[in-house]
């Protein structure tokens, strides 16, 4: 066949969907369900619902909860329910589709399925024992055509009356999740409605094929919420996660979308590089295969080109297409080529919204069929995996993990949320204990033993990895919650005394201290004292810093308090004592932080409270730039902490903007990660006036890197190429994995981070683990005082590193100051709020805040 009928050939078959305006509801049908006969003429169609067919354009969000909604009316094979909201307050909902006699023992069902998962109850009967199945559509909000698909598969189940249907909905209870990321897509349906074209548009560079900056990919605050399973940052997924761990379901299906370009990808992925060793072979070897067949023939059926067997993660137990696994069930990621819109040219000719949402629909029809036809192929491996979790915890040397914090509760209750909502067993430190080295105190402490049904989630949170069976990863190589939390954690080898068992946390609750004339004092350890020392500063309140430790004087005896400590004036307040008591209240009450109050500035220890060591506060009022170029996710990352942990607004402004931005009113501009060339001369020239006159720029990753070569600071940045010439050739097969290598894709490394600097108040341990995921390398400054966090000779913690790499983040700078005129420029060498897990870090990133205008080395160098 010569190149112009192969072409005309492809283009007829991917532009199928083209021809759907112009057929009626049975051709519709016969497309996306070219297999069904019998449909239930009284459950409407999403068509007739809609009022256009599937695949001519995209579907708001309320639309198709509206629609669920409808098939939840009309049909006794299915129920909806509210799992919660979305920051913009889009419902988030899940279908649950089955026959209605399973409908009337769902309860039953539940309770019977929860015991098979748990190893200390009895195996129940599996003769009547349905398989779940969950199918979560549309994560990545401009992967869009899955929650498309939902509507089909939905209509489908609640509609289909063929015998074979009927069978699968006896022996099936099938959950639909229809978004998993509603604020995205509605970004994403929007952009791609408003310059959608009559008749459609297939040209690549066609606005619509091309979202502005930030695209609809993330959430509200642009995160990718396929990589927060494990970290659970955001209310989306505590929500669906929630909903997982009642129902623990066999399957899991995450749908995706990659490039124009591609076909269609399903698992099984790499083996071995692209799978957890900490999950059994035969979810890899066995069920992965049985369902990698039911999916091949659907796509075969429909004459769909697939591929299998290639480089997608199954490592990282926080996706979507992921987290089943490590829970008795299978997860599967299907990765569909993506029209971005509703028609768009590619190599094979032209791909439709209505053919992706095909192939989508078929491999998610296939799914349930499998399921079914291997229903208790699949009980019986989670009612073994929860076994073997057990049986692979006792041939492990670790009996448990110990972690602690004395002086942060904020930090330390947040971690242990995070593993009670992952179903982690956690017991109280019966009493005081050390444990390698590192004392652990009661009612500050807590054990995680690692023999419990969870043991292959306490691994993933606690253990550190550092060996690998490939050097090239799709994502990050390591997520050791334990360090990204920076607490004290401690492998305990033998049996440990452990007291009562943790059902939930509970906040301090602490009391404010007695009313003072005089000042009050919080300490800056705790997480939460950034939030309650902005909230004083929003209720107009003077804030000092105490630049040392002291040694305090209370009504309760002798207080220590660390460098950072903020200090509150009584005196010099435009209030009076009475309310600045009451603020005082509604701050401790607010943020769950203590503090004290002093009669007398006289320390025991230390400097007094009228020293030059003690400095005045200004609130921050910062901004941040966006645009094309700089990377979104980030950005995010920024805007979420400022907002959910501090509630602190932050000015989002264009790069195309800026030249026109008075930033006399901002006290702090911050520059993530990206591509800065947008910013001209004479915009880098107005900066550096901003920060003579005593701003403060914050930067991370490539943009120090910038700021270094624009002259905003003084610096050299490491090259990232290796400098020894390759000795002989390289095959060419060979080149993804070789410059793969190369990367820094996600790993963890200590720091020691000097305390004494305004940057370090509020730790109280020099060793940081700080998370690296880029090739930027910053030589430590000429400035002996201006090197805030350096890496030593053995900086190596967790994840994989070349090494190459190594060798150059060995002595490295991972923060610096350049001191500039009355103002500084921080730099970043990592991103000290990846992913809105990294607490360790966070509060450097705060102290750049509320700190950063009061570094003023002496000598200034």
């Amino acid at each position: 066949m010569n190149n112009f009928l192969l072409k005309s050939f492809f283009s007829l078959i991917m532009a199928g969907g083209i021809f759907l305006t112009s057929l009626p509801l049975q051709a519709q049908n016969a497309y996306f369900f070219p297999n069904a006969q019998h449909f239930d003429n009284n459950i409407p169609t999403p068509e007739s619902f809609l009022g256009y067919k599937i695949g001519e354009r995209q579907t708001r969000y309320d639309k198709v909860v509206a629609y669920m909604e409808e098939l939840a009316r009309k049909s006794d094979r299915v129920t909806i329910e509210t799992i919660g909201q979305t920051y913009e307050y889009r419902p988030q909902v899940i279908l649950t589709i089955t026959s209605p006699q399973n409908h009337g023992r769902l309860d039953r069902i539940r309770e019977d399925h929860m015991q098979l998962a748990d190893p200390a109850q009895t195996a129940p009967s599996l003769e009547n024992m349905p398989v779940l199945v969950h199918l979560g559509y549309n994560v990545h909000g401009n992967e869009s055509s899955s929650t498309e698909v939902s509507m089909l598969t939905a209509y489908y189940y609640a509609a289909n009356q063929d015998a074979e249907t009927e069978q699968y909905l006896n022996e099936a209870v099938i959950f639909i999740d229809p978004a998993l990321n509603p604020d995205g897509r509605d970004r994403h349906t929007n952009w791609v409605s408003m310059h959608q074209g009559n008749p459609p548009v297939s040209d690549p560079a066609d606005r619509e094929h091309n979202e502005v900056w930030p695209g609809g990919r993330g959430n509200h605050y642009w995160f990718d919420l396929n990589r927060d399973w494990l970290p659970l940052a955001h209310l989306e997924s505590r929500n669906r996660l929630a909903h997982f761990h009642k129902w623990l379901p066999n399957i899991y299906i995450d749908f995706h979308e990659m490039g124009t370009g591609s076909t269609y990808f399903f698992e099984p992925t790499k083996q071995f590089s692209s799978e957890n060793r900490l999950v059994p072979r035969s979810n890899y070897d066995g069920l992965n295969n049985i369902m990698a067949q039911y999916h091949a023939a659907a796509l075969d059926g429909l004459g769909s080109l697939y591929f299998t067997k290639e480089q997608f993660d199954n490592i990282y137990p926080g996706y979507g297409g992921t987290y089943a696994d490590f829970h008795g069930g299978l997860a599967i990621t299907f990765e569909q080529a993506s029209s971005r819109g509703n028609i768009q040219e590619n190599s094979l000719g032209e791909l439709t919204f209505a053919f992706t949402i095909r192939n989508h629909t078929a491999t998610g029809l296939a799914t349930v069929k499998g399921a079914v036809e291997n229903r208790e192929t699949f009980l019986r491996h989670q009612r073994a995996f929860f076994h073997s979790a057990l049986t692979d915890a006792k041939k492990n040397p670790i009996r448990a993990y110990v972690y602690g914090e004395t002086a942060d509760a904020s930090r330390l209750r947040t971690f242990t949320d995070v593993l009670l909502a992952h179903q982690i067993e956690v017991y109280e430190v019966e009493n005081d204990q050390n444990i390698g080295g590192i004392p652990f105190k009661k009612g500050k402490s807590y054990i995680v033993p690692t023999d419990q049904p969870q043991y292959r989630m306490v691994e993933s949170v606690f253990a550190k990895t550092t060996d690998f069976d490939d050097s090239v990863f799709y994502d990050a190589s390591t997520w050791t919650l334990a360090l990204a939390y920076n607490l004290q954690h401690a492998e305990a080898k033998s049996s440990v005394n452990k007291g009562k068992r943790v059902a939930k946390t509970t906040a301090e609750n602490y009391k404010a201290p007695e009313k003072s004339n005089y000042a009050y004092i919080m300490d800056w350890a705790d997480y939460n004292a950034p939030a309650a020392l902005y909230s004083l500063q929003q209720k107009g309140v003077a804030t000092q810093t105490i630049f040392k430790p002291i040694t305090a004087g209370t009504s309760s005896g002798e207080k220590s308090l660390s460098a950072g400590s903020i200090s509150i004036p009584v005196s010099v307040q435009k209030i009076s004592a009475d309310s600045l008591y009451k603020v005082i209240q509604k701050v401790i009450e607010e943020n769950g932080v203590p503090m004290i109050s002093v009669t007398t500035g006289l320390s025991l220890e230390g400097v007094d409270l009228g020293s030059a060591n003690v400095k005045t506060l200004t609130k921050p009022q910062a901004m941040i730039l966006t645009g094309q170029g700089v990377n979104s996710t980030e950005v995010g990352e920024v805007w979420f902490l400022l907002d959910e942990k501090l509630k602190m607004p932050i000015t989002k402004v264009e790069m195309s903007s800026f030249a026109g931005t008075n930033l006399s009113r901002y006290t702090t501009i911050v520059m993530v990660h990206g591509q800065y060339k947008n910013v001209d001369d004479n915009a880098v020239q107005k900066l550096k006036r901003w920060i003579a006159e005593g701003g403060t720029l914050i930067t991370f990753k490539s943009a120090a890197a910038w700021a270094i070569e624009k002259g905003l600071a003084q610096g050299e940045v490491i090259s990232p190429n290796d400098t020894a010439k390759a000795e002989r050739r390289i095959p060419f097969a060979d080149a993804a994995a070789t410059e793969g290598a190369r990367s820094v894709g996600g790993s963890i490394y200590l720091v020691d981070l000097d305390l004494t600097h305004p940057l370090g108040f509020g730790y109280s341990d020099g060793k940081l683990p700080v998370y690296r995921n880029s090739t930027v390398y910053l030589a430590p400054s000429k400035n002996p005082y201006s090197t805030v966090a350096q890496y030593g000779e053995s900086p190596y913690l967790s994840g994989y590193v070349s090494q190459a790499n190594l060798d150059k983040i060995k002595n490295s700078a991972s923060l610096l100051v350049h001191e500039q005129g009355l103002g500084r420029v921080i730099m970043f060498a990592e991103n000290p709020n990846f992913r809105g897990t990294w607490y360790g870090t966070n509060k450097l990133f705060f102290n750049a805040l509320f700190f950063g205008s009061l570094i003023n080395t002496p000598g200034n160098y």
